[in-house]
């Protein structure tokens, strides 16, 4: 699954690269916030912990970024569990959640050194125990905010806060009357990823 998802990602980018004169490679590292994931047979208490990864960044303008994310975190949760016998199942169990996104960053860019930025991102989510429970998978997305600072025309630092969330239900609705007519699509999740993370901006390319 997992290899399917990046070279899709990588298809989605391949104009984008070929027409992007400006590519940031950047690692990071960083932390996540407590979290609970509740559903209809229990919850899962996420605790806080590291987060790593890696993005590339790809300029399609000088304002506008396309993004290849991958962020990891490496904690434990406290899994409460209600099976149809009324009985609980509970523990510690060591986990990894894993994003793969794909979004765009808009920058502003106050000068030559100072950029801050905003970007919205879509992917796929894998939570993974490792104990004898089974992995799953989850449509998500993310929010970040922060600022990038250049040290050099090549090497810089990135900064961010950012918002995480695996999407667990999704609904579309439709409605007609005397007042008009109209429609849209909710989405809904009870677990939210707060965090921040830094790292170094490798910059590749022609420079604007």
């Amino acid at each position: 699954m997992k290899k399917y998802i990046l070279l899709l990602a990588a298809i989605i980018c391949l104009p984008f690269i070929l027409k992007s004169q400006t590519v940031e490679i950047t690692p990071f590292g960083g932390y996540v916030f407590p979290g609970t994931l509740n559903a209809d047979g229990g919850s899962v208490y996420f605790r806080g912990n590291g987060q790593y990864g890696g993005m590339v960044s790809i300029g399609i303008s000088r304002v506008i970024d396309v993004d290849l994310i991958y962020n990891r975190i490496d904690t434990k949760a406290d899994v409460n569990i209600y099976n149809w016998h009324d009985n609980i199942h509970s523990g510690e169990v060591p986990v990894s959640i894993n994003y793969m996104h794909i979004g765009f960053t808009k920058n502003f860019r106050v000068n030559q050194v100072v950029s801050p930025f905003v970007g919205f991102n879509l992917g796929s989510c894998l939570i993974y125990p490792k104990a004898d429970y089974q992995s799953a998978w989850f449509f998500s997305m993310g929010i970040t905010g922060g600022a990038k600072i250049y040290f050099s025309k090549r090497v810089g630092l990135r900064l961010q806060a950012q918002a995480l969330a695996p999407i667990q239900g999704s609904g579309f609705y439709m409605f007609a009357g005397s007042g008009g007519s109209g429609g849209g699509v909710s989405v809904y999740s009870t677990l939210v990823q707060f965090g921040f993370t830094g790292g170094l901006i490798f910059r590749l390319g022609k420079v604007y």
